[in-house]
């Protein structure tokens, strides 16, 4: 079955127990892991919300040439990585990369490749790939979020609560790119991107209780794909290939 249709099958199906325990029972305290240091800064976010959630990528940091249309490279890149065989890509905004890149590149366009694509096939398909309107591009494994928060209304439309939701704005804000699909019995948005800290996961959760009128609790937090993911109870560990790759 699709992850989808689970997603929502679970939804319908769980509507009628919701408040009896089970899958949308409140999310536990996660173990204490790493300290949590926030968002301040380029550094990324340490969170308790590790393991499947998550993952490893190989992502690519783009500065297309002088007039270059984003959208037009972005195509390209999409293109090529299907051509190659290396799955459908996901944009993201620069903030997937390390501060030790950041500091001397803030990309225009970034591109975060399938689970399993390692640096080198990346930096393959930039040298033999790569769109004639890139000025300059890096290659560097991070690591990312790929979390689906989920909740029941409480009598709320499911429908009605994602308008409320997508007025109050704190999604937009948290996140600033997600997924959002009204179920049968409630709302999941799927989120991924740079690791979010504790607190900013609280505050969507917070926002999505408020805007189906039920608790922060009853909001689950789960990883969107299955797999062991990346464990943080260290803090942030040594990532294979990190060297960074460079191209023009």
């Amino acid at each position: 079955m699709p992850r989808a249709a689970g997603v929502a099958l679970v939804l319908a199906v769980l509507a009628g127990v919701a408040w009896s325990g089970g899958w949308f029972a409140p999310t536990p305290t996660p173990a204490a892991a790493a300290v949590i240091t926030g968002d301040a800064g380029d550094e990324w976010a340490t969170t308790t919300y590790d393991g499947p959630m998550v993952r490893k990528r190989a992502a690519i940091a783009v500065h297309p040439g002088r007039g270059a249309d984003r959208a037009h490279v972005a195509g390209e890149l999409h293109a090529a990585a299907k051509a190659a065989g290396l799955g459908e890509p996901v944009d993201a905004t620069f903030a997937v990369f390390s501060a030790d890149l950041l500091n001397y590149l803030v990309p225009e366009l970034t591109v975060v490749l399938p689970e399993g694509v390692t640096t080198q096939r990346a930096e393959a398909l930039m040298r033999d790939h790569q769109p004639g309107d890139v000025a300059f591009y890096v290659v560097q494994q991070v690591l990312v979020h790929d979390v689906t928060f989920a909740v029941v209304t409480d009598g709320v439309d499911p429908a009605r609560a994602r308008q409320r939701m997508d007025a109050e704005g704190i999604l937009s804000d948290s996140l600033n790119r997600y997924a959002t699909t009204v179920q049968p019995a409630g709302l999941t948005v799927r989120y991924f991107g740079a690791l979010l800290s504790d607190g900013q996961i609280e505050t969507v959760r917070a926002a999505m209780a408020r805007a189906a009128g039920t608790e922060a609790g009853r909001v689950t937090v789960s990883a969107t794909q299955p797999g062991a993911g990346v464990d943080l109870s260290q803090g942030v560990p040594h990532l294979d290939e990190n060297a960074e790759h460079h191209g023009h």
